[in-house]
């Protein structure tokens, strides 16, 4: 979604008393307003949601947000591949946030169970990185920092919407497809990736320009080994609390078995 060198204009403005409308700092005061804007967004999504549960009002929510998201996306790529704006290495939408967005949307419109499971653990257990280490560098005063945010928003706000208002509960075959799902995305980013020097996926033979978790992973291609399994692994610690609850819920059967009166 954003190049991975930011414009020399850019990068002069930091300088600048108002460089903070024109460079992205992580852990600044804009990253915190972002995340509290976040939040905000998500709590109205969910109460609107939990308020219109069940009635008609809720799939035309579910619809008209569909709808914008997928308007968004549509947007937002043509405009990424415009000729003043077309990156090879980064516009063509390819990373996993372009792909997250499309199935948050779909997996909301039609409820296809394999598109909820992908949301909830690529959507919760990938696509939230981009808050805690976002790779951004333009601020508020370029589009790209609207674009940025508003694709990971849609996408973690749909997960938090499927698994609070929708009882969205994910199992272990939902893990399975999570994982299946993402070897796929491997097999097709990775040759893109080693024939034309890209990083889609974070799985190519560079780094970002930011700090990330990449940086610590070893060399490559290595490291692409090492992010599957942190991948595996990630996905695998959201089904814990479920299999904790379910646990739970088996020893509190056999305790307090049901008694015919």
């Amino acid at each position: 979604m954003i190049s991975a060198a930011a414009p020399l204009s850019v990068v002069m403005a930091a300088d600048e008393p108002a460089g903070w409308l024109h460079v992205f700092v992580p852990f600044s005061v804009m990253h915190a307003l972002v995340i509290v804007v976040f939040a905000a967004l998500t709590s109205a999504m969910v109460m609107i949601g939990l308020r219109w549960r069940g009635t008609r009002w809720q799939r035309a929510f579910e619809r008209s947000f569909c709808l914008a998201a997928l308007t968004f996306w549509v947007i937002v790529h043509v405009w990424e591949l415009t000729p003043g704006e077309f990156n090879p290495t980064n516009s063509l939408p390819l990373h996993l946030c372009d792909v997250s967005a499309v199935i948050a949307a779909l997996a909301l419109m039609t409820s296809a169970r394999g598109l909820r499971a992908l949301l909830y653990f690529w959507g919760l257990g990938l696509n939230t990185q981009a808050f805690i280490t976002p790779l951004l560098q333009s601020g508020p005063a370029h589009l790209s920092f609207w674009t940025f945010w508003g694709m990971h928003f849609l996408i973690v706000m749909s997960a938090v919407y499927d698994l609070i208002v929708r009882g969205f509960r994910p199992q272990w075959r939902d893990y399975a497809v999570a994982v299946l799902a993402s070897l796929i995305y491997l097999v097709i980013v990775l040759p893109i990736d080693i024939a034309f020097g890209f990083n889609y996926g974070y799985v190519g033979n560079t780094t970002p320009h930011r700090p990330t978790i990449v940086d610590v992973l070893g060399p490559w291609p290595q490291r692409v080994v090492v992010i599957s399994l942190l991948v595996c692994a990630t996905m695998a610690l959201l089904m814990l609390p479920w299999e904790m609850a379910r646990r739970v819920r088996q020893a509190e059967s056999r305790s307090f078995p049901n008694q015919e009166n």
